[in-house]
């Protein structure tokens, strides 16, 4: 028996049990346009402006509801929703097994059924969680699951909309964005360091005028093999899977995003074209290949200090052993003997001298400069002082 015969047995005998368990309810056949009677639709284009008030922080009076099962909501989902399935994992399941291997209507009765068992809960979590406001809610594309909660939540009082094409519509956003729009970038380059991941979230913090793009922030991982650590240490939740990150970048981008759908010129960081296990998209990709780079300079203890901080944190067992599990990675390109060196002189608590062996052996040798010449060189040594600069040189450029 192949592995699809034993597949097709195994889901035949999972119908069969289930269909003992749906059959003897009687339930009765359902229309859709029935059980989803009131139909409002908020087009993608309405809620791209809603999405960018979410961006700057504004939550407005809209809370934003997810209804697909909770697989689907951790696998890819739209930011800053919340997930209330409809149907929960294993109902899904059901249904779509009977959908495909029995009956479509007995299916959608189902579904219905097993709804209209919850309704009630239902109705309670979403009133707790809007607060008298408006919902906008949304499946994979805006079909059955969305639209049967949109109307079942204004037949009970409550102010819901339908997001056109769901989940879908709003990648192919991401996608136009991330894969066709002109980007234009003004990377921070560097030795390691230099602290390009620190200025940038300075600027983001204190400088909300200048638009930032922080592409390792929005991985949650800095590009090298120390990758997760530092964002690890800083508490910062790392995305999961690429979509993910094209989803933090686009959600990045909109907050600076003009009137008329155009981007304004952003500082990043230079990067290749991979940052952990992720692909920077084709529009940012285009964007860094010009080169067009700030540089920043940086003495050596400066840098020390700062990588010190950001990979160690205050220190601790815990701490050590991430560190040395990614120096492990190393050991092909500087051999065994440099690596059990560095290990020690992490257990021993000697991070500096790690860091410096690191720093002058392995990553200034490693990470060549980059070719064209910057178009403005700054001192990093004190982020608010580097940060005033670039604001000024970026405002002098823009005119």
């Amino acid at each position: 028996m192949t592995h699809s015969d034993t597949d097709n047995h195994d889901q035949k005998e999972e119908l069969d049990a289930l269909l003992k368990q749906v059959l003897p309810l009687d339930l009765p056949h359902v229309h859709f346009k029935d059980i989803a009677a009131i139909e409002r639709v908020m087009p993608q284009d309405g809620f791209t402006e809603i999405l960018t008030d979410f961006a700057h922080g504004k939550k407005g009076p809209y809370t934003l509801i997810d209804v697909r099962s909770e697989a689907e909501f951790e696998r890819e989902r739209l930011p800053f929703a919340v997930n209330i399935p409809i149907l929960t994992n294993t109902e899904r399941h059901q249904v779509g097994l009977i959908y495909k291997r029995h009956d479509k209507d007995l299916a959608l009765s189902y579904a219905w059924y097993l709804a209209k068992q919850k309704e009630e809960a239902y109705l309670e979590k979403v009133r707790k969680l809007a607060q008298g406001g408006p919902v906008i809610l949304y499946c994979w594309r805006g079909g059955g699951r969305s639209r049967y909660t949109t109307s079942m939540l204004n037949k009970n009082g409550i102010d819901a909309v339908r997001l056109n094409g769901g989940q879908k519509a709003f990648r192919k956003e991401v996608h136009t964005m991330l894969y066709e729009q002109e980007i234009t970038l003004y990377p921070l380059s560097g030795q390691t360091g230099c602290g390009k991941s620190e200025l940038l979230e300075y600027i983001q913090a204190n400088h909300r005028d200048l638009p930032a793009l922080h592409l390792e922030a929005a991985a949650g991982h800095a590009a090298s093999v120390f990758g997760e650590i530092r964002f690890n240490l800083m508490g910062e939740s790392l995305a999961k899977s690429q979509r993910d990150f094209e989803t933090n970048l686009y959600v990045n981008l909109l907050q600076h995003r003009n009137a008329d759908g155009s981007l304004p010129p952003f500082l990043t960081e230079m990067e290749s074209k991979k940052i952990g296990r992720f692909n920077l998209p084709p529009s940012i990709c285009k964007a860094l290949a010009k080169e067009t780079h700030i540089g920043l300079t940086c003495p050596l203890e400066t840098r020390l200090a700062r990588l010190e901080k950001e990979y160690f944190g205050k220190g601790g067992k815990e701490v050590e052993e991430m560190v040395k599990e990614a120096v492990r990675f190393l050991t092909r390109r500087v051999g065994k003997e440099t690596v059990e060196r560095w290990c020690a002189a992490i257990d021993a608590g000697d991070y500096r001298g790690f860091l410096k062996e690191v720093m002058v052996d392995y990553y200034d040798k490693v990470y060549k400069a980059v070719d064209t010449p910057p178009l403005f060189t700054v001192s990093n040594i004190d982020s608010g002082e580097a940060a005033a600069a670039i604001a000024t040189w970026y405002h002098s450029a823009k005119e």
